[in-house]
Formats: structure tokens, C-alpha cells, sequence
């Protein structure tokens, strides 16, 4: 009788473990959900997740579908639903609350739409150079016309017109796939008033492309919103370097500290 005793206390063990595997352990305490930009994966977020999970807290960095690991999944109809149910279902599936989600660049948007569906779990919004849409926007009326010529230039004359090539706005790197065009014109529809704290942080560098979203569009949507803005020196990608990497983290963990 030992051993089917001790086998059935493992099986308990093991099934109580199970219910707890995508569960955040404390829903008091906010918890940071990163969504990566065009072309990128969730690696993208890396040493800014290292650095906060140093300093104790959960981070949840998804891949996009299409992108990174999972560009097995791209197709045509990959769109902005698509990956905003891509950050809605990790959500949801974790059941995760008190979130602090943090988006760059494409993820603005895609983040924008998140809020829609389940802003109940929202506790903070942070858009790291990119800026939210608002109903009926897609991502081109978020970034401006000097992106919106660049990426449909792209898709049209090397990406067999529905793909943006990973060179086409800025120095590609390995980790760096094509992006489907669809997720730039595909409009987000943004159905319930959901109000959260915001902030939005913007890069220095690169003006000609990322000028119109850091002057016009960022600035216009954190005033309608009463959000802060930030601005750091820098590349688009501050989060992937020190010491713009650094100044983030100080950013979100003031956040934390706040909610």
C-alpha cells in the first residue's frame, strides 16, 4: 500500500502545480507585459527584462504570431487583431492582473487594442517611442507619411506585396523578421471607453523617420489623455541599450511603485 500511497501523494503534488503554472501568484502585485515592435521578437526585450527580474518582479515578453519563433505562423491574413488577441489571450490564459503593459513601436497600436478588451486588468499603459490609436486608426496613421511610403514601398517592390522587409526602416539584425503589411493597414477598433494612467517615452534619434509620431501623434494623444511624456536620448530601440536601457527600467519601476 506504500507505494500507490506515495504514488497518489505525487499525483496530487503535481496536479496542484499544474493549476498554479500560469497563474500569477500574488494579483495584488502588478506584473509587466512587453509587446515588441515590426520585425521583432520577444528576445527584443531581453536586457530590459533581465534587468527588472533581477530586481524581483514578473515580466511576460510574447512573440508576436509571424514574427521571431513563430514566423512558421505568418501568412497574408496575419493582422493587427491578430497579435492584439496574441497579448489579449496570454492575458487571459495567465490569468494575469494589475498589469503594467509595455509596448515599442508597432506595439503601440497592437497594445491600444489590448486595453480595449480587457482594460479591467490594465493598471498603466507605457509606449516606448510609439504612441496609441485611437478608433479607426491602423498603424501608418499612428506613425505618419514618411513610414507609411517607406513600409508600402517596401511590401510593393520586395515583399510580394503584403510583406515589410526587415531593412526597410531601419539597420536589420538577425533576430529581425519581415513583417506583414496587413498589421500596418488593418484599423483597430477600439469599442469601449477605458480609461488608464499612461505614459508615453520618446527616442531622440532618427527624426526623418520616427519625426511625425515623436511631434504630431505623441504628443496630441497623451494631451487628450492627460498622460506624461518622456523623452529620452537615443535610438527607437531605447529598451535594447545602456544607458537608455537603464533610464526605462528606472521608469517602470517607478510605475510599479506608484500602483
Amino acid at each position: 500500500m506504500k507505494p500507490i500511497k506515495t504514488f497518489l501523494l505525487c499525483l496530487i503534488t503535481i496536479c496542484l502545480s499544474s493549476s498554479n503554472i500560469y497563474s500569477q501568484e500574488d494579483p495584488d502585485k502588478p506584473v509587466f507585459v512587453l509587446v515588441h515592435g515590426t520585425f521583432q521578437w520577444g528576445g527584443q526585450w531581453n536586457l530590459l527584462k533581465s534587468d527588472l527580474v533581477s530586481k524581483g518582479y514578473l515580466v511576460y515578453n510574447p512573440t508576436l504570431t509571424g514574427l521571431g519563433e513563430r514566423n512558421h505562423l505568418l501568412s497574408k491574413e496575419t493582422g493587427i487583431t491578430t497579435h492584439i488577441n496574441d497579448i489579449v489571450n496570454l492575458i487571459e490564459w495567465n490569468n494575469l492582473d494589475n498589469i503594467i503593459l509595455v509596448a515599442h513601436s508597432y506595439g503601440g497600436p497592437v497594445i491600444s487594442g489590448v486595453v480595449d478588451k480587457v482594460g479591467n486588468k490594465i493598471k498603466h499603459q507605457v509606449y516606448i517611442d510609439c504612441a496609441p490609436a485611437d478608433h479607426g486608426e491602423n498603424t501608418l496613421d499612428v506613425f505618419g507619411p514618411e513610414v507609411a511610403r517607406i513600409s508600402m514601398e517596401s511590401a510593393e517592390e520586395n515583399g510580394d506585396g503584403w510583406l515589410i522587409t526587415a531593412d526597410a526602416l531601419r539597420e536589420p539584425i538577425p533576430t529581425m523578421s519581415k513583417h506583414p503589411l496587413k498589421s500596418y493597414v488593418e484599423r483597430v477598433e477600439i469599442m469601449n471607453d477605458v480609461k488608464t494612467d499612461g505614459t508615453i517615452i520618446l527616442a531622440t534619434e532618427a527624426m526623418s523617420i520616427f519625426g511625425y509620431m515623436r511631434t504630431i501623434s505623441a504628443p496630441k494623444k497623451a494631451e487628450a489623455r492627460d498622460w506624461e511624456i518622456i523623452t529620452i536620448e537615443g535610438p527607437h530601440t531605447l529598451q535594447e541599450q545602456d544607458p537608455s536601457m537603464s533610464k526605462i527600467s528606472n521608469i517602470l519601476v517607478d510605475i510599479y511603485n506608484s500602483i
